[in-house]
């Protein structure tokens, strides 16, 4: 932040960002490699980021990550319809949606192969690695009030069912985090 600041228009060249993107290659990719805004959360594609450990009833591991594909396909807004887009359009667009029927992700798991980084939530995982679908995601309506229902979910990241174990210790230090915000959203 500190070098975005001191990096306006009239900063000398190298600036300060140029300075620490150089220094920061996983910042700068992941900077430059943002996606436009969705036209709906029902046409972008949703990436885990931390490994979870499978284990199957013989005892066989892999370790994978979750990817959730709409049904829709990934769309997004055209450039000349972003800054033109409401604030709440996604909110609103999502309620008209799915009032025509019922909105579907396909489920997957990515699979790790052996090198691959299950500590760092930063690196992914070439697009080449196995995937193996788990199911089908089915919104079928929305609540009332989004606001309120926001208030009282409370989502913790490491209550798992069996042969499913976190692997990336980010997934322990949110489960440990995420009731201090529920509970300051009292």
């Amino acid at each position: 932040m500190l070098a975005l600041e001191a990096s306006g228009p009239g900063a000398a060249k190298p600036t300060p960002l140029d300075s620490f993107l150089g220094a920061h290659p996983l910042t700068k990719a992941f900077l430059e490699g943002q996606i436009p805004p969705p036209v709906s959360y029902a046409t972008v594609s949703y990436f885990g980021v931390n490994a979870f450990k499978f284990t199957n009833a013989s005892g066989k591991v892999a370790f994978t990550r979750y990817q959730i594909r709409p049904e829709a396909g990934d769309h997004s807004l055209p450039k000349d319809e972003i800054e033109k887009a409401d604030a709440n359009y996604l909110s609103n667009e999502i309620k008209e949606r799915v009032s025509r029927g019922p909105i579907r992700f396909t489920l997957l798991v990515q699979i790790a192969d052996p090198g691959d980084n299950l500590n760092d939530p930063s690196i992914v995982w070439p697009d080449t690695r196995t995937k193996v679908e788990l199911g089908t995601i089915e919104i079928t309506k929305t609540v009332a009030d989004n606001a309120v229902a926001e208030r009282q979910l409370l989502f913790l990241p490491g209550t798992l069912p069996d042969g499913i174990e976190a692997e990336d210790p980010m997934i322990n230090a949110r489960h440990a985090a995420y009731p201090v915000s529920f509970g300051r959203r009292q």
